[in-house]
């Protein structure tokens, strides 16, 4: 009965955590660099990020050209400094959107530039009100979606400190570690594992394992973005379900040895397969 009461979770699962991925292949966060204007001057500047490689594919402006100072867009158009020239409005190998003009926020401007044609490397140039054109240093994106202040008046770029990387790490922890115990803890009483000493195993364990996974995940996240982590997910998930295996193999002290390799393997396939829409979550809180 047991048995049949875990495979049924796990199908269970598995459909309510599938069902919704198969929507839209191109859904879901994708690179974002947002700069944030200080001191911004009162009248209509232009703003576009520089890239150095070569063969553009994408016109980032199509049909909208006519909506823009053509005296100003002609000369984000024609620059072209040692290979580097203006994402948006020469255009890019891959896809990317964005807005020139930005759009205030207190006391700042905001510029989004976002897709997958947002580069890796990349300067920011300005073309004032007057039609002079400033160019920042190069910059180099550190994280999948990163945040940059770029003073107007001086030229110059920081990055968004924001919380510590030791806090993110902790929060994702935390968020992965209690769905974990209570889902495989649930399997660990369909199995009928009852003793205190069997219990202190599974949760010591499963600290661990967890703070191995959020280490690797979170810098996967990070750096590498939503859907290509799963695919890390997936490999990562399966050497700590080797580890927990071999743990409880030789730590639990009831059950046979092919009830004990039977429980990591189930706990495993389960809270993994339940965890994918919490990527989704942490991804989401932690850009």
């Amino acid at each position: 009965m047991r048995k049949k009461t875990a495979v049924f979770l796990l199908i269970f699962l598995l459909g309510i955590t599938l069902f919704p991925l198969k929507v839209k292949a191109d859904m879901g966060p994708k690179p974002k660099i947002t700069i944030i204007v200080t001191n911004p001057p009162e009248e209509e500047y232009y703003l576009d990020i520089l890239v150095n490689y070569d063969l553009p594919l994408y016109d980032n402006l199509k049909g909208k050209r006519d909506l823009f100072d053509q005296t100003k867009l002609s000369l984000l158009e024609n620059y072209s400094e040692n290979g580097w020239y203006p994402a948006l409005a020469h255009g890019t190998r891959r896809k990317l959107w964005g807005n020139l003009k930005g759009h205030r926020k207190d006391q700042t401007m905001v510029h989004t530039f976002g897709y997958f044609g947002v580069p890796d490397r990349y300067k920011i140039i300005v073309v004032t009100p007057d039609n002079r054109v400033a160019v920042s240093r190069e910059i180099e994106r550190v994280s999948y979606a990163s945040t940059i202040y770029y003073d107007y008046k001086t030229g110059a770029v920081t990055e968004q400190k924001g919380l510590s990387l030791a806090w993110t790490y902790m929060k994702q922890f935390l968020m992965s570690l209690l769905p974990t115990l209570i889902i495989e803890g649930f399997v660990l009483v369909l199995f009928r594992y009852k003793k205190a000493e069997t219990l202190a195993v599974f949760f010591f364990t499963n600290v661990i394992t967890t703070a191995v996974m959020t280490l690797f995940m979170s810098t996967s996240l990070l750096k590498l973005g939503l859907y290509s982590s799963y695919a890390v997910f997936f490999f990562v998930e399966v050497i700590v379900a080797i580890a927990e295996a071999l743990a409880y193999l030789l730590l639990f002290h009831e059950g046979s040895i092919r009830k004990r390799i039977a429980y990591a393997a189930t706990a495993n396939i389960v809270s993994s397969f339940a965890m994918l829409p919490l990527m989704y979550l942490e991804y989401l809180l932690f850009l």
